[in-house]
């Protein structure tokens, strides 16, 4: 079992903005692989460059949710 495994079976037990901050970094890694795995197929170039643009800016979210949650875990959560 993995951290985030362990994570993800307790979210119910932590506090709300933890578990929204562990969803973007979900979220962005979800989207990452959809477009590496579905690129070829998506024909609509409109939306091709939203769910890319969607990737990019969940991406950077995300970093900037793992950098939170690490430290409110480190601290014992959020108080």
């Amino acid at each position: 079992m993995t951290n985030s495994d362990r994570f993800r079976e307790s979210t119910p037990y932590l506090s709300t903005s933890l578990s929204v901050l562990f969803s973007v970094v979900e979220d962005a890694k979800r989207y990452e692989a959809y477009l590496k795995d579905n690129h070829q197929e998506i024909y609509d170039h409109e939306l091709a460059e939203f769910l890319v643009d969607l990737r990019d800016e969940t991406a950077s979210t995300a970093k900037r949710a793992e950098e939170l949650l690490a430290q409110r875990l480190a601290d014992g959560g959020v108080h």
